[in-house]
C-alpha cells in the first residue's frame, strides 16, 4: 500500500484533481442510483438494504479506473508514518483530491438538475432526494463527525483490500462488502454528501421548497469530513502497526 500512496502524492496537482473530478462523479453517479432505487420503498430495511447494494458501482468505477478518491486517499497516513512521503506532498494529495471529487460531485447535480429527473414519477425522486439532504443537515456535530469516522473505517478498508488484490474480480469484491455495510448502517461519506446535500438543494428549486439551507450544508460537509480524516487515520495506523509485527 506503501508504494501506491508514493505514486500518488508523486503526482502533479492537476492529474490529481481531473482522477479527483472523476471519482467525484462516479461517487455521485452510486449516489443518485441509490436515491432511485429505494425512492419507492417505504419499508426501511429494505429501502437501506436496496441503497446498499447498488452504491458499491461508485467505488468499484473509482478503483478500476484509478481515480483520486479522498477518502480513500487518507491511508497516506501509512507512509507518513514510515516516513516515505514528506507531509505537504500528502495535503497535497488530499486537498486537491477533496476539491476534484467537490468538483465532480457538482457537475453531475447540474448535469441531472438540466433534465426532469427531480419530477420522475410525480416528483417521488425529487422528494426523496430533498428527504435524504434533510436528514444530514439535521445531524447533530457529534453525529456527522462520528457516523463520518466508522464509514471511512469501512471505504479505507475497502481500498485497501482492492490494492492488494490482483484481479479485477477480486477487487470489485473487495469494493462490495465494505460499502455496502457502511451505507446500510446509514453512516456518513463527506463526497457522496456533496451530491446528496447539492442536489437536495437542486431539486427544492424544481419543487418550490426552501429548507435546505447553505448553511447546513457547509455544517454537516465539515464535521463528516473530519469524521472521514479521522476514521481513514484510524484504519491505516492501524493496518500499519499489523504490517510492523
Amino acid at each position: 500500500m506503501d508504494d501506491i500512496i508514493k505514486k500518488k502524492v508523486s503526482q502533479s496537482a492537476s492529474s490529481i484533481f481531473f482522477k479527483g473530478l472523476l471519482a467525484g462523479f462516479f461517487i455521485a453517479i452510486a449516489s443518485m442510483l441509490s436515491i432511485v432505487v429505494s425512492s419507492s420503498i417505504n419499508n426501511y430495511s429494505i429501502s437501506k438494504i436496496l441503497s446498499a447494494l447498488v452504491f458499491p458501482i461508485g467505488l468499484i468505477l473509482v478503483v478500476l479506473f484509478k481515480t483520486e478518491l479522498f477518502t480513500g486517499n487518507c491511508l497516506v497516513i501509512m507512509p507518513i508514518l514510515n516516513k516515505e512521503v514528506k507531509i505537504k506532498d500528502s495535503l497535497k494529495l488530499l486537498i486537491v483530491s477533496y476539491l476534484g471529487n467537490f468538483v465532480g460531485a457538482i457537475f453531475a447535480v447540474l448535469l441531472i438538475s438540466s433534465t426532469n429527473h427531480f419530477m420522475i414519477n410525480d416528483y417521488l425522486i425529487g422528494n426523496a432526494t430533498i428527504k435524504t439532504a434533510l436528514n444530514k443537515i439535521n445531524l447533530s456535530a457529534l453525529n456527522a463527525f462520528t457516523l463520518g469516522i466508522l464509514c471511512n473505517i469501512l471505504v479505507c478498508s475497502a481500498v485497501y483490500l482492492a490494492s492488494t488484490s490482483k484481479s479485477y474480480v477480486e477487487k470489485v469484491l473487495s469494493c462490495i462488502f465494505p460499502v455496502f455495510a457502511f451505507v446500510a448502517l446509514g453512516f456518513e461519506h463527506s463526497i457522496a454528501n456533496m451530491y446528496y446535500l447539492f442536489a437536495g438543494l437542486s431539486a427544492e428549486r424544481n419543487i418550490l421548497t426552501s429548507s435546505i439551507s447553505l448553511s447546513g450544508i457547509f455544517n454537516n460537509l465539515l464535521f463528516v469530513t473530519l469524521g472521514n480524516i479521522l476514521g481513514g487515520f484510524i484504519i491505516g495506523i492501524l493496518l500499519n502497526k499489523i504490517h510492523k509485527e
